[in-house]
């Protein structure tokens, strides 16, 4: 029992450092919009470069943070009923719904995101816009965030199966 407590602390640990640091990705993203902004209306010089590098930022605000949001069940959901359920009933059905539509998705996520990112690898795949940087760095994402996401799901999901058997919270 007291690896399957490091196992999930380990991974809750993770998503929440993944969270964290990648917050800080909207800052970025501020900063290169407000650097845009200032260098395309004030001085009249356009940089060919600051649009795809807020993609990137973007992407990466959005993937690297999926787990910390599942974590922290900021997710949106319609929980009309969800909300009125006993702690184990909530337990059950977040168990089963884990593995019917959660841990299929971000299995299948992890799965072509892999593909979709070596593909990009193996060509070297740059950007076709004047700036032409590599793709293949923000491809990446995609199998990173699937991953982080599959990892916060089984920990919640060890979770619920520990909540069900003990009656234990983690």
């Amino acid at each position: 029992m007291e690896k399957i407590r490091k196992l999930i602390a380990g991974i809750d640990s993770l998503s929440e450092w993944c969270g964290k640091i990648s917050s800080w990705f909207i800052v970025a993203i501020i900063g290169l919009s407000l650097f845009e902004v200032f260098t395309r209306r004030i001085l009249g010089k356009p940089t060919i470069w600051t649009h795809e590098t807020l993609s990137y930022f973007f992407c990466a605000s959005i993937l690297l943070t999926m787990a910390y949001t599942l974590r922290h069940r900021q997710h949106v959901s319609v929980d009309i009923v969800y909300a009125r359920l006993k702690p184990r009933t909530k337990a059950a059905l977040d168990a089963i719904t884990f593995i019917v539509f959660m841990g299929f998705f971000s299995f299948i996520f992890l799965w072509k995101g892999i593909i979709f990112a070596a593909t990009s690898w193996a060509m070297w795949e740059r950007t076709p816009s004047a700036f032409n940087f590599y793709v293949f760095p923000a491809k990446t994402l995609l199998p990173m965030g699937a991953f982080l996401l599959l990892m916060q799901g089984l920990s919640d999901f060890i979770k619920n199966i520990i909540f069900l058997v003990k009656g234990e919270q983690l």
